[in-house]
C-alpha cells in the first residue's frame, strides 16, 4: 500500500500503540515469539531469526508504521510500533545477538542516569549531604572514564584524554538522558530556593576553599560534556542547546570556556549560530579581568573551523578586539634604536645583509592589571624566562598567543584584520623578529606565522596557475631554457621580492641549516619553527615568488630534509666544483648529496683526487648511517608529519611548473618549426597573390618537421644523473623516489595519500605532458587575444573585489559602527560625523556596480560567438571559482543589490555548463555549495547535471532527498521538479536507477509533495484553475506545478520501466484522467501532460495495463483526439494558428495512437472491432491532417507512420474502410515508400553538397596553425604512447622491491624487505575508497599488474625500461644487467608465464592483506568502477589456480561473520544483471515473436524485417515492397556497424557480470570442494545460492523468459556470446570434481538448466553463425563440456 493509503487507513489497521510499563513483571508486558522459520513446536527458536510477534492480552500482533514519535525534530527517526489484530507475513522483526559488552554499558548508562537525576533533585530541593555530594562526585568520575574508554588507574579525571572516540557510548550520554541529568546538576544549585531563600551556591563564590568540592563536581560535569560531543555532530548540536547556560558559567574556572571553544571547535554550523557579538565581548572582558593566554587561544580557536577562516566570527572578533577601548589588553609591540650595545654580544650581525641590525631593537609594551605601564626589550624577556623568571615567561606566552590570535584574524585573507595588524607590526619588525636566535623557537614560530597571514597571504599576492592551458600564439618564444622559461614574468617577481627579500633569504638558511643537522626532526620545539617556515614558503612558492630554476634548487633542499639517509655534518672540506661542465653554481646544499653519492663509492669523477681521502671518510659515514636513520617512521609527531605534507604540497607545485615548462617548450619547438617554413609572414599572404600555391608546398615542407619535433619531445624527458636537468633531485629521481617510499610507511593517511599521488605521477610523466598538451588552446586570432585579454582583466578585478567583500558588502549596523570606520568618527569628534558613512556608502554602491558589470560582461562572452570556444577559455582562466568564492559572500538577506549580483552569478555558472561536459564535471565537484533551498540554485544543479549520463547516473540518493525535501517544506516550487526530469533522461538514455529513486522518494513524500486532484472537491478545484489559466499558465499557478509532476511521474516511467509503471498507475488512475482530459474546460497544456501520462503508464508498458484493453476509457480519450484534430484543421483554415495545441497533436497523440495500435498487448484484444467507428474517425482525421498547408516536412512522417499502423491494424482485423479512404491511404503510402527509398540512398546527401576551389589562405591564419598543431599532436601520441606504458610499467619493478632505494643496513630497508611497504600500501588503499577514488583505482590496478604483467613493448619502450630500471634499482651494477632484467620480464617476446613466479607473488600479497583488502572493498565500496577492479584483483590472485589464496578466502570468509555480507553483495549483483536483460532483451523478442506466430502475418504481404543483435527495438518494415520473410529466419547485416551499437546495449550491470562469474569459477578451481559447497550454501540466516543464480542467469541471457528456446539465435550474438561461454564455465567448474550436490541443485532448478544447455547444442544458432562460425562451435563445446559435468549424475 503507498502511503496515502496507509495514512487514510490508519484508524482500522492499528488498534494499540506502545508504550513503556513501569514494573517489569507487569502481565501486559509479555509478547510471544512466532519464528518464520519451521519448527517443532516448543522447541527454541534459532538465533539470528525473524519472528513476529504476538501481544499475549489483546491477541493482537505487533506491526510496525510510519507514525514519527521525535515529533519536534527536524527530521523524525523514530517510528512508532502499533498492534494489529491480523497477523501480516511482512511484518518480521529481527532477532539480534547483542554483545555482552553492549548490555553492561547500557545498564551502567540507566543507572548512572538514574542515580544523577536523584542528586539533581536534591540540589533542586536545595540540600545535599555530605555523602551524597562524595558519592556524585565519584559517579561524575566513572561516568567520565566510562565515556572517554579509558581504564581508572588512580591518574587525574581531568586529565584524561580521549584517544578515540566510542561512537556507541557518547551515544548512550545522550539516549540515557545523562547529557540532560549533567545540565540539571550545573544549572539546579543556582537557582533560588523555596521558602524565599537564595540558592545553595553563587557563581561568584565558587572560587572560596569552602566550595572547593562543588567546583570540582562542575568541572567534572563539563568534562564529561567535553567527551560527549568529541567527534559527534549528532551530540554537538544537542549540547549546543543549552549553550546558554554554559555561556552564563564562563570565567569561573569551572571549564566552561574549554568545553564551549571545543564545542564549537570545527563544527561551522554551530560556530556561526551560536558566536555572537556577546560572547565575543565576554571573552574579551575575560582576557582583562584574568590576563590569561588560554582566553586568547578561545578566541583564535572560534574564528577557524577545519583550517578554514569564519568569516562572520572573524568580523565580530576583529571589531571587539581592535577596537580602541580594548587597546589595553595587548600587548605591545614597538621597534627602537638601543640605547647601548644590545645583550648577548653581537648578535645583531647575524645575517651579513641586513643593515639595521645593529640598530633596532624590538620592545614590548603593556599594561598590567594594576594599570601600570610596563616595558621590557624582547630579548630580554627570553633571556630572563629562560633563567626561570615566572613573570617574564607568562608575559612572553600572552603575547605568542597574542600573535596566533592576530594570525587567525587574518586567515583567508580577513581585510578587516589584516589593515589594522600590518601597520602595527610591520614586515620589518617581524622579520627581526623571525631571525633573531635568541628567541625561543615557539615564538619565532609565531612570528612566521603572522608574517604569512598579515603579510604575505594578501592582497598584490595571486596564486600563480601553474599550468597555463591558454596560450597567446605571439608570446610564445621561438627557443627556451629553463634560465629564461618564466623571465617573462621577472620583473612583477622582482617588485613583489623586494618587500620579502630578507625573510626569503633568512628561510633559505635556515632550510640549509636544517638539511645540515644530524637529527633535522630531533627537537620538538624547533619542529614548530621549521613547520612554520616551510609553510611560509609553501606559500611564497605558490604566489610565483620562484622562479623554476629557483625551484629546482629549493626542491633539493627540501627533499634533503626528508630523506631518510644519513647526513654528513663534515661535508665541508671535500667540496669540489662539478667538473662536468655545467655552471650551476652548486651552493652548500647541494653538497649532502653529493657527500652520499661518494659513500656509497659511485660517481668517483666528482671529486678529482679527493678519491682516497674520500673513501676513509666515507667508511666512517656509513658506520654513522647504520646506527640512526634520520627519523624514525614510528615516531608519529604531527607537527612533523604536517611539514612533509606541506613539503609534498610543494613538489606538486613544483612538478606542474615542470609540466607547464615541458609544454611551452614543445610549443616553442613547433613554433620556430613553423616560423621556420612559413617564413612568410612579414608578407601578407592577401596582398601576394603569386603566393596561391603556397598550400600546395606547404603539405610537403611541414611533414619533414614532424620526426624532428617528435625526437625532441623524446629528448626532453632525460633519464638518469647527468642528462636530466628537469628531475627533482641531483640522483635522476632515485632520492625522490627514496623519500616517496619512506613517505608511504608513515602512520598518517593524508601523508600516505600525498606520497602516492606523486609516486604515479612520478611514473606517467609523459602521458601527463600527452594528456596536458592535447588541452592547450592556442589563441591566435585578434578577436581571440582580445577576449583572452578582457577576461583576464575582468576577473583579476572581480577576484580582488570577492577577496575584500567585508569591506563594501554592507551589513545591519551590528552596535553603532562598521568597524573601520569607527575609529575614524572618534578620532574627528562627532562633529563631521556623517562624512565617512557617505563615503563609504558611495565606495560600497560603485563595487556593487563594478560587480554587477563584470559579470553582465561575462555572460555575454559565454553565449556570444563559438561559445564552445568561450567557455573552454573561461575555463582555462579560472572564471568558475571566482564565481564560487563569489557566492560564498556572507550578505545581508534583504540586501537586494546583492541578490541580483547573486543572480548574474548563477546565470554565468548555468551559461558556463552548458552543453559543455567538463565543465559540468568542474561544478560539480562544489555540488554542496548548490544544495540549499534557493530557487537559483535547484536551476543550476540542473545545468550541472543536464544531458550528461555519466553524472545523472551517479547522482548520490542524499542530493535527490535535499530537493524532495525542498518541495515538502520550502513550497512547491517548479524548479525542484524540472530538476528532477532533468536527471531521468541524459544523452539520449534512461537513467533507471533516478527513475526508480524518485519514485521512492515521492511516494515516500506523500501528499505534500504528489498532488493530484482526484476527489471531487479538488477536481472543482482544478476546473477553476484550468479555467483562470485559459491564456497561459501562470509561473507560479499551483496547475503549472502539478503539469510538471504528471510530466515527471510519465518521465519515470518512460523507456518501459516495470517498477515505476506501476506505481504510477496505482497514483493517478486511468478514469480519472479520462475525466480531465475529456472535460471541456482542459486546456491543452493539462491535455499534454496526461495524455503522455496515459502514454508511457499505460500504452507503451514493459507488463501488461489490462483495464486499457477492457474498459472503454481509452476510446473516449481517441474520441476526443478527433474533435482535437478537426479543430486543429479548422483553426488553420480561419488562419489562427494555436502551436501548443499542434504540438499536442503532432507530438503526443500521433505518439499514443502509434503506441497503441502497434502494442503487442493490443493484438489479443478485442475491443477494437466494438469501436471500429472511432479508428475510422481517426484514420479519417489523420488523413485530412496530411492535406494542411502548414503541416512541417518533418513532422509529415509522424503522421504517415501513424496511418500505416492504423491501415495495418484495420487490415489485419478485417475492419472494413470506406472505399475512398482506402483509395487516398494507398496512395500516399505507395509515395511515401518512394520518397523514404530515395532518401535514404547513401550518395543523395553527398551528391548535394559541392566542392568549393581551396581560396589560397595565409598561413599564418588560425586553421592552419591550429592544423599544423594536430598533426603534432598525433605524432606525440605514435612516439609517445609505446613509451607511456613502459615507464608505468617500472613502477611496479620498484614496488617489488622497494628495499633497493634504500642503504643495506638501515631500518627503512628492513622494512621493505619484510613487506612493510606492500602491507601499507594495502591497508592504505581501504581508506582511500571513499575520500580518492581516483587514487584507489589507481593502486588496485597497479596491484593486478604486479601480479599478472603483460610486457609487450616495442624495441623503444624496452630500451627506456632498462634505462629506468638501471637509474632507479640497479644504479651499482653496469654489466650483469642483462639477466637481472630478464627476471624482471623485461623481454619484449611473451615467454610462457612462470605460473610458480606468479604464485609466489600471489602468496606475498596475500600474507600483506590482498585477499582481505579486496573483500573488504566489495563489502563496503559502493562505487562501481572501484568494485570492478577488486574482482579483477580477485581474479589475478586466484589466476592459475592458487589453492592457498582459496583456502585464504575460505578462512576469511568462514570467521567474523563475514561471508553473509560479501556473498549478498555479489547476489544483489547477479539480481541487477538479470533484471537489467530482462528489461532490454524481453522486449525485442516479445514483438518479433508475435509477428512470426501470426501467419496471417505473411499472408497481408507485410514483412517484419528482424536485424539480429541490433539491440533496441528490431526494425519493422511493412509494406508490400519486400518479399516476406519469417520472423525467426532473418538476414544477415553488416556486423560491423552494429557491434558497437550492441556493446552500447549491454549496461554495466551486465558486463560486469563476465568478470564476476570468472572470480566464482577460479575459487572452484581444482574442484575445490569446500568453496564449490560453500558458494550453494553458506549457512547463515540469509543463504545466498550463487548456483542457482548462475543457472538462472544463463537461463535468462537465453531468452527463456519468452517461453521459445527455438529461439536461441535472437538471443546470442556476438556481444553477449563471451559472457555466455563464462557462464557455462564457470557452471561446469561448479559441478567438476565430482561435486554432487551442486550437480543435484542444477539439474532440478526449476529452470530446467539441462534442458538450455541441449537446446544450445542441437540448435542452431541462426544470425550468429552465419558470419562467426569458429564463436559458435567453440560455444558449442563449452555446452558439451558443461552439460557433460552435470549429467555425470544422470
Amino acid at each position: 500500500m503507498d502511503s496515502r493509503s496507509i495514512k487514510r487507513s490508519h484508524g482500522e489497521r492499528i488498534k494499540y500503540k506502545l508504550v513503556a510499563v513501569s514494573h517489569g513483571n507487569d502481565i501486559a508486558s509479555l509478547f510471544e515469539l512466532d519464528p518464520t522459520t519451521l519448527q517443532k513446536t516448543d522447541s527454541f527458536v534459532p538465533r539470528n531469526s525473524f519472528v513476529r510477534l504476538r501481544h499475549l492480552c489483546t491477541n493482537t500482533w505487533i506491526q510496525s508504521t510510519n507514525v514519527p514519535i521525535d515529533i519536534d525534530e527536524e527530521r523524525p527517526i523514530r517510528l512508532m510500533l502499533g498492534t494489529c489484530p491480523t497477523k501480516e507475513d511482512k511484518e518480521a522483526f529481527a532477532i539480534v545477538s547483542v554483545p555482552v559488552m553492549e548490555i553492561r554499558d547500557l545498564d551502567f548508562a540507566n543507572d548512572a542516569s538514574a542515580m544523577l537525576s536523584t542528586v539533581v533533585d536534591q540540589f533542586s530541593q536545595g540540600f545535599i549531604s555530605q555523602n551524597d555530594r562524595r558519592f556524585a562526585i565519584k559517579l561524575l568520575e566513572d561516568v567520565v572514564f566510562f565515556v572517554a574508554d579509558v581504564i581508572n588507574s588512580g591518574q587525574a579525571v581531568l586529565d584524561v584524554v580521549m584517544t578515540k572516540a566510542n561512537r556507541e557510548r557518547q551515544k548512550l550520554m545522550r539516549e540515557q538522558n545523562i547529557l540532560k541529568q549533567i545540565f540539571g546538576i550545573l544549572k539546579a544549585p543556582f537557582k533560588d530556593r523555596g521558602g524565599g531563600e537564595g540558592p545553595l551556591l553563587r557563581l561568584e563564590e565558587l572560587a572560596d576553599q569552602k566550595n572547593s568540592p562543588y567546583q570540582y563536581m562542575f568541572r567534572l560535569c563539563y568534562r564529561v560534556l567535553r567527551h560527549s560531543q568529541e567527534d559527534y555532530r549528532k551530540n554537538q548540536e544537542h549540547i549546543a542547546k543549552q549553550f546558554g547556560v554554559m555561556q552564563s558559567q564562563i570565567g569561573y574556572d569551572i571549564l566552561a570556556e574549554d568545553t564551549i571553544t571545543a564545542l564549537l571547535h570545527n563544527n561551522r554550523k554551530l560556530l556561526e549560530k551560536h558566536i555572537t557579538k556577546t560572547e565575543v565581548e565576554t571573552f574579551v572582558s575575560l582576557v582583562r579581568k584574568n590576563r590569561e593566554p588560554r582566553f586568547l587561544d578561545y578566541l583564535s580557536d572560534l574564528c577557524v573551523s577545519n583550517n578554514v577562516a569564519i568569516p562572520v566570527t572573524q568580523e565580530l572578533i576583529c571589531k571587539c578586539v581592535l577596537d580602541p577601548k580594548n587597546q589595553d589588553i595587548l600587548i605591545k609591540t614597538e621597534r627602537r634604536a638601543p640605547k647601548d650595545a644590545p645583550p648577548g654580544g653581537g648578535q645583531g650581525d647575524y645575517l651579513g645583509m641586513d643593515d639595521y641590525g645593529d640598530e633596532d631593537e624590538v620592545w614590548l609594551v603593556w599594561t598590567d592589571k594594576t594599570n601600570e605601564r610596563q616595558e621590557k626589550s624582547i630579548r630580554q624577556l627570553a633571556q630572563e624566562a629562560r633563567q626561570g623568571n615566572a613573570h617574564d615567561e607568562n608575559v612572553l606566552t600572552y603575547y605568542r598567543y597574542q600573535l596566533k590570535l592576530f594570525a587567525r584574524m587574518c586567515l583567508d585573507r580577513q581585510y578587516l584584520a589584516i589593515d589594522e595588524i600590518s601597520k602595527q607590526l610591520d614586515v620589518e619588525l617581524i622579520f627581526l623578529c623571525m631571525m633573531d636566535e635568541t628567541l625561543p623557537f615557539d615564538l619565532r614560530a609565531s612570528f612566521c606565522r603572522l608574517m604569512l597571514h598579515a603579510h604575505v597571504d594578501r592582497d598584490p599576492q595571486e596564486l600563480v596557475t601553474p599550468v597555463k592551458f591558454a596560450r597567446l600564439w605571439t608570446e610564445i618564444p621561438t627557443s627556451i631554457t629553463i634560465k629564461d622559461y618564466d623571465s617573462n614574468m621577472d620583473d612583477s617577481r622582482d617588485n613583489k621580492k623586494n618587500r620579502f627579500s630578507n625573510t626569503m633569504a633568512f628561510m633559505e638558511e635556515y632550510l640549509n641549516l636544517v638539511l645540515n643537522d644530524e637529527l633535522p626532526f630531533h627537537n620538538e620545539e624547533k619542529n614548530k619553527l621549521t613547520y612554520e617556515v616551510v609553510s611560509l614558503a609553501r606559500h611564497l612558492i605558490y604566489f610565483g615568488f620562484y622562479s623554476f630554476f629557483e625551484l629546482l634548487r629549493l626542491t633539493r633542499t627540501l627533499l634533503g630534509i626528508i630523506d631518510c639517509r644519513p647526513n654528513p655534518a663534515y661535508a665541508g672540506l671535500l667540496f669540489h666544483d662539478d667538473g662536468s661542465g655545467k655552471n650551476v653554481k652548486r651552493s652548500i646544499h647541494g653538497m649532502g648529496q653529493i657527500m652520499s653519492t661518494m659513500v656509497l663509492n659511485r660517481k668517483q669523477s666528482i671529486f678529482g683526487g679527493a678519491g682516497a681521502r674520500g673513501a676513509g671518510l666515507g667508511a666512517g659515514l656509513a658506520l654513522d648511517g647504520q646506527r640512526g636513520s634520520k627519523d624514525s617512521i614510528d615516531k608519529m609527531d604531527l607537527t612533523v608529519m604536517d611539514t612533509k605534507l606541506k613539503i609534498l604540497e610543494i613538489l606538486q607545485f613544483i612538478l606542474n611548473v615542470r609540466l607547464d615548462y615541458r609544454i611551452s617548450f614543445l610549443l616553442s619547438v613547433f613554433k620556430k618549426e613553423f616560423v621556420d617554413v612559413y617564413s612568410m609572414a612579414d608578407a601578407d599572404a592577401t596582398t601576394n597573390m603569386e603566393h596561391a600555391e603556397v598550400p600546395v608546398n606547404m603539405e610537403m615542407t611541414a611533414t619533414i618537421n614532424l620526426q624532428h619535433i617528435g625526437e625532441q619531445a623524446e629528448a626532453m624527458f632525460g633519464v638518469g644523473k647527468g642528462n636530466s636537468i628537469l628531475e627533482v633531485d641531483d640522483e635522476g629521481g632515485r632520492m625522490f623516489l627514496r623519500v616517496l617510499t619512506h613517505l608511504t610507511m608513515h602512520d598518517y593517511p593524508p601523508l600516505v595519500s600525498g606520497a602516492l599521488q606523486l609516486l604515479f605521477r612520478h611514473f606517467s610523466q609523459r602521458q601527463e605532458v600527452l594528456h596536458t598538451f592535447k588541452q592547450v588552446q592556442l589563441l591566435i586570432s585578434a578577436q581571440d587575444v582580445e577576449n583572452y585579454k578582457l577576461i583576464k582583466a575582468d576577473l583579476d578585478r572581480l577576484r580582488t573585489l570577492v577577496e575584500k567583500s567585508e569591506l563594501w558588502v554592507e551589513k545591519k549596523n551590528s552596535g553603532g559602527g562598521d568597524g573601520k570606520k569607527d575609529k575614524k568618527e572618534k578620532e574627528q569628534g562627532a562633529s563631521e560625523d556623517a562624512t565617512p558613512k557617505k563615503e563609504k556608502q558611495e565606495k560600497g554602491n560603485e563595487n556593487y556596480q563594478k560587480v554587477k558589470e563584470i559579470l553582465e560582461r561575462l555572460n555575454k562572452m559565454c553565449s556570444s560567438g563559438v561559445w564552445k570556444k568561450q567557455q573552454r577559455l573561461l575555463k582555462n582562466m579560472g572564471a568558475h571559482k571566482v564565481m564560487l568564492d563569489l557566492l560564498q559572500v556572507s550578505y545581508d538577506q534583504s540586501d537586494v543589490k546583492m541578490q541580483e549580483i547573486i543572480r548574474y552569478t548563477h546565470l554565468f555558472l548555468q551559461k558556463f555548463c552548458t552543453g559543455n561536459q567538463e565543465n559540468q564535471t568542474l561544478l560539480h565537484k562544489n555540488l554542496n555549495l548548490f544544495l540549499n533551498p534557493g530557487l537559483l540554485e535547484a536551476e543550476t544543479v540542473q545545468h550541472i547535471f543536464c544531458n550528461n549520463y555519466q553524472l545523472c547516473s551517479e547522482i548520490s540518493e542524499s542530493v535527490l532527498q535535499h530537493f524532495i525535501h525542498c518541495l515538502a517544506t520550502h513550497g512547491r516550487h517548479v524548479q525542484y521538479l524540472n530538476f528532477l526530469h532533468t536527471i531521468i533522461k541524459a544523452e539520449g538514455k534512461y537513467v533507471k536507477k533516478c527513475q526508480d529513486m524518485i519514485m521512492t522518494e515521492l511516494t515516500n513524500a506523500g501528499e505534500d509533495v504528489v498532488v493530484f486532484y482526484n476527489d471531487k472537491a479538488s477536481f472543482n478545484v482544478m476546473l477553476e484553475l484550468m479555467a483562470e489559466s485559459r491564456e497561459g499558465v501562470g509561473e507560479s499557478s499551483p496547475l503549472r506545478y502539478h503539469i510538471s509532476l504528471v510530466e515527471l511521474l510519465a518521465a519515470c516511467a518512460e523507456g518501459k520501466n516495470v517498477y515505476t509503471e506501476i506505481k504510477c498507475t496505482s497514483l493517478l488512475p486511468l478514469e480519472d484522467v479520462v475525466r480531465v482530459v475529456t472535460h471541456e474546460d482542459c486546456i491543452t497544456e493539462v491535455k499534454v501532460a496526461y495524455v503522455n501520462f496515459v502514454n508511457h503508464c499505460y500504452v507503451d508498458t514493459e507488463v501488461e495495463m489490462k483495464e486499457i484493453y477492457t474498459s472503454n476509457h481509452i476510446w473516449k480519450l481517441f474520441e476526443d483526439f478527433t474533435v482535437d484534430m478537426a479543430r486543429v484543421c479548422n483553426k488553420r483554415e480561419k488562419r489562427l494558428s494555436d502551436p501548443i495545441l499542434e504540438k499536442y497533436i503532432i507530438n503526443v497523440v500521433f505518439d499514443t495512437i502509434i503506441a497503441f495500435f502497434s502494442s503487442p498487448f493490443s493484438e489479443n484484444s478485442t475491443s477494437l472491432q466494438t469501436h471500429h467507428t472511432i479508428m475510422t474517425h481517426l484514420l479519417q482525421s489523420s488523413v485530412r491532417l496530411l492535406d494542411c498547408p502548414w503541416l512541417q516536412q518533418q513532422h509529415r512522417g509522424q503522421v504517415e507512420t501513424c496511418i500505416k499502423t492504423l491501415a495495418m491494424t484495420a487490415k489485419s482485423r478485417s475492419i472494413s474502410l470506406p472505399l475512398d479512404l482506402e483509395a487516398q491511404i494507398s496512395t500516399m503510402l505507395s509515395s511515401s515508400a518512394l520518397n523514404s527509398l530515395s532518401r535514404s540512398n547513401p550518395n543523395y546527401k553527398s551528391s548535394s553538397r559541392s566542392t568549393r576551389p581551396i581560396a589560397p589562405s595565409n598561413p599564418w591564419d588560425y586553421k592552419n596553425i591550429i592544423e599544423k598543431l594536430q598533426d603534432i599532436i598525433n605524432t606525440l601520441e605514435e612516439r609517445l604512447k609505446p613509451l607511456v606504458n613502459a615507464e608505468l610499467s617500472v613502477l611496479v619493478d620498484v614496488l617489488h622491491q622497494p628495499e633497493l632505494l634504500f642503504l643495506e643496513g638501515t631500518d627503512a630497508r628492513q622494512r621493505c624487505e619484510s613487506g612493510g611497504f606492500i602491507s601499507k600500501l594495502i591497508q592504505h588503499t581501504k581508506a582511500l575508497m571513499s575520500a580518492e577514488e581516483k587514487l584507489c583505482i589507481k593502486v588496485l590496478r597497479t596491484l593486478q599488474e604486479m601480479l599478472i604483467r603483460t610486457l609487450d613493448f616495442d624495441e623503444k619502450g624496452i630500451s627506456l625500461r632498462k634505462v629506468l630500471l638501471q637509474n632507479y634499482l640497479f644504479p651499482n651494477k653496469k654489466n650483469n644487467l642483462k639477466n637481472e632484467l630478464a627476471d624482471l620480464g623485461a623481454s619484449g617476446v611473451e615467454q610462457e608465464r612462470d605460473w610458480a613466479a606468479v604464485a609466489a607473488v600471489q602468496c606475498r600479497l596475500d600474507r600483506e592483506g590482498g585477499t582481505k583488502l579486496f573483500t573488504d572493498l566489495v563489502m563496503s565500496s559502493k562505487n562501481d568502477k572501484i568494485f570492478q577492479e577488486c574482482i579483477q584483483l580477485a581474479i589475478c590472485l586466484l589466476e592459475g589456480g592458487n589453492t592457498e589464496i582459496q583456502n585464504s578466502f575460505y578462512k576469511l570468509m568462514m570467521g567474523d561473520n563475514k561471508s553473509e555480507k560479501f556473498f549478498k553483495v555479489l547476489h544483489d549483483r547477479m539480481k541487477e544483471a538479470q533484471t537489467d536483460i530482462k528489461a532490454t532483451v524481453s522486449v525485442n523478442v516479445g514483438e518479433m515473436t508475435h509477428k512470426a506466430n501470426e501467419k496471417d502475418l505473411e499472408t497481408s504481404g507485410s514483412a517484419a524485417l528482424v536485424l539480429p543483435g541490433t539491440g533496441s527495438h528490431p526494425l519493422l518494415v511493412q509494406g508490400q515492397s519486400i518479399a516476406p520473410v519469417t520472423g525467426a529466419s532473418a538476414i544477415p547485416v553488416q556486423p560491423v556497424a552494429e557491434e558497437r551499437e550492441v556493446e552500447m546495449e549491454m549496461g554495466p550491470a551486465v558486463t560486469i557480470m563476465k568478470p564476476i562469474l570468472r572470480f566464482l569459477q577460479l575459487l572452484c578451481e581444482n574442484h575445490n570442494h569446500d568453496l564449490q559447497n560453500f558458494l550453494r550454501c553458506q549457512n547463515n540466516k540469509a543463504n545466498y545460492n550463487l548456483v542457482c543464480e548462475t543457472l538462472q542467469f544463463l537461463d535468462i541471457m537465453c531468452g527463456s523468459t519468452t517461453g521459445g528456446l527455438g529461439l536461441l539465435g535472437l538471443y546470442i550474438n556476438e556481444s553477449n556470446v563471451h559472457l555466455i561461454t563464462q557462464t557455462l564455465e564457470t557452471l561446469t567448474e561448479y559441478c567438476q570434481g565430482p561435486c554432487q550436490e551442486n550437480q543435484t541443485c542444477i539439474v532440478t532448478h526449476e529452470s530446467n538448466g539441462i534442458d538450455i544447455i541441449t537446446a544450445l547444442i542441437l540448435n542452431d544458432i541462426s544470425p550468429l553463425c552465419r558470419y562467426r562460425m569458429e564463436m559458435v562451435l567453440q560455444l558449442k563445446v563449452r555446452w558439451s563440456t558443461c552439460t557433460y559435468s552435470v549429467g555425470c549424475l544422470r
